[in-house]
């Protein structure tokens, strides 16, 4: 693992996602193989915080209408992680440590 983008692709954007963030909940997209000690590791090195424990789960692609046309568009499926880290420390998901 030589490279954070190896495992984690960015940083998820909602509201409910910055809900978590008060509590030291964060939300990421990650690679569809990554495993959870692999997504732990990373979120340790490159953000400088314990972590207390990993979810994953994987979205299914969804379909959609776009435009006044109505084209069905599908949209990818991809591999989410919730990483709890330990006494609700707050990080910077946008910047990564040097």
């Amino acid at each position: 693992m030589n490279n954070i983008h190896t495992v984690i692709v960015k940083p998820i954007d909602t509201e409910k996602s910055y809900l978590g963030n008060a509590t030291g909940c964060y939300t990421f997209a990650v690679r569809d193989n990554a495993t959870k000690t692999q997504i732990k590791a990373a979120i340790e090195k490159y953000y400088g915080v314990k972590v207390k424990s990993v979810k994953t789960l994987c979205c299914q692609s969804k379909a959609r209408s776009v435009g006044q046309n109505k084209l069905l568009v599908k949209r990818p499926a991809y591999k989410k992680a919730v990483v709890t880290t330990v006494g609700a420390k707050s990080i910077d998901v946008n910047k990564i440590k040097a």
